[in-house]
């Protein structure tokens, strides 16, 4: 059954921020410019220090198309997991220890992915089409293309 939205990416956008992401863009499943060089510098560098898995997927994380030949469009969302208060103000506190924001609560990745899914269910369902999750443990250069999209 063919999809009757007039524009897809704005019922994209008003879903993914229903599910209660902050940032929704879309950029093209390519290699953004020099970004797979930079990799290879930065790998030859060695400044990657003991994330042996990055050297590992080097090849796959540059170019999205080498994990998954058939993608054409990426979306790339945001969400701000920080806290409704300052976390600066528990620096005062000296008889207490402070602990990164992303490590209070439950697990970025888990909420994120959940939320994730639940879009691409959507999605799938209601363009027809195959849709795969990833965050930030998957081999791909989220910031460059993060900033491909406009983020």
């Amino acid at each position: 059954m063919p999809n009757s939205i007039s524009d897809p990416r704005e019922a994209i956008r008003t879903r993914a921020i229903a599910e209660g992401f902050d940032v929704v863009r879309f950029t093209r499943a390519e290699t953004p410019a020099k970004s797979g060089e930079r990799l290879q510098t930065f790998l030859g560098q060695g400044r990657h220090g003991t994330m042996d898995w990055m050297a590992r997927n080097a090849e796959r994380r540059a170019d999205p198309q080498t994990l998954w030949p058939d993608a054409r469009s990426i979306i790339v969302l945001g969400v701000n997991y920080g806290p409704d208060h300052d976390p600066l103000d528990a620096l005062a506190l000296r008889d207490t220890g402070a602990i990164s924001v992303y490590a209070e609560g439950a697990d970025n990745h888990d909420v994120i992915k959940t939320k994730l899914k639940r879009l691409a269910g959507w999605i799938a369902q209601e363009f027809s089409t195959d849709v795969k999750v990833f965050i930030d443990t998957a081999p791909v250069l989220e910031k460059p293309l993060a900033q491909a999209g406009g983020v």
